[in-house]
C-alpha cells in the first residue's frame, strides 16, 4: 500500500509540471480567444546582432520565411505557401497548402518564432452539381467548437504533430558545413 500511495503522489507531482494537455500540445498553444499558435523558443551562444544576422542569411535562403520584414531586433510577416510532408491519413481540408503570420522576436541568446493565423488554400468539392469552396484554419480542425480546449481525437493529433515537425524543420536554423578545404 505504501508504494502504491508512493507511486500515486509520485505521479501528481509530475502531472503538475507537465503541460496543460486541454490548451497545449506539441509547440502549439490555445489562446483565450480560441486560437491556436505555434511557439517555439531557440537558444544560441551568441549576441542579439549575431542572431539577426544568421537569421537574414537564413531567411534569404529559406523560401517560406524568406517575405518576411526586419525592424528592431524583430522579423514579421506572411509566410510563403507549403505543404504538410506526411499526408497519410490527413483530412481533406489539410490537403493543400497553408500559409500563416509569422513573428520572430530576438533577444540576447535566443530567438523566439511564433506562428499565428495558420490557413490552408481553399479547396472545391463537388457533390453532383452542388459545389462548395472551402477554406480551412488549423483552429477548425484542432479547436473545440464550444470548449476552450484542443482536440483530443487522433486526426487533430496527427496534423498538429505533422505540422509541429514540418515547422520544425522549416525554421530551425541549419549549419552550412563547408567541408571543402
Amino acid at each position: 500500500m505504501k508504494i502504491f500511495t508512493t507511486l500515486l503522489i509520485f505521479a501528481v507531482y509530475l502531472n503538475s509540471f507537465s503541460q496543460n494537455s486541454k490548451t497545449e500540445y506539441k509547440n502549439f498553444k490555445l489562446q483565450e480567444n480560441k486560437t491556436l499558435i505555434w511557439q517555439k523558443v531557440f537558444e544560441f551562444d551568441a549576441s542579439k546582432d549575431s542572431i539577426v544576422k544568421l537569421l537574414k542569411a537564413f531567411k534569404s535562403s529559406n523560401s517560406f520565411i524568406n517575405k518576411l520584414d526586419y525592424n528592431n531586433y524583430s522579423f514579421s510577416g506572411t509566410s510563403n505557401y507549403s505543404k504538410i510532408s506526411d499526408m497519410n491519413g490527413m483530412p481533406l481540408g489539410v490537403q493543400t497548402e497553408f500559409n500563416c503570420f509569422i513573428k520572430i522576436d530576438v533577444k540576447e541568446q535566443k530567438h523566439r518564432i511564433t506562428i499565428s493565423d495558420l490557413k490552408f488554400k481553399p479547396i472545391t468539392i463537388d457533390f453532383g452539381g452542388i459545389e462548395t469552396n472551402n477554406s480551412f484554419s488549423i483552429e477548425d480542425i484542432a479547436v473545440r467548437n464550444n470548449y476552450h480546449e484542443i482536440r483530443k481525437n487522433n486526426t487533430a493529433r496527427k496534423v498538429l504533430t505533422n505540422l509541429n515537425n514540418d515547422l520544425l524543420n522549416l525554421l530551425t536554423l541549419k549549419e552550412n558545413k563547408n567541408e571543402d578545404w
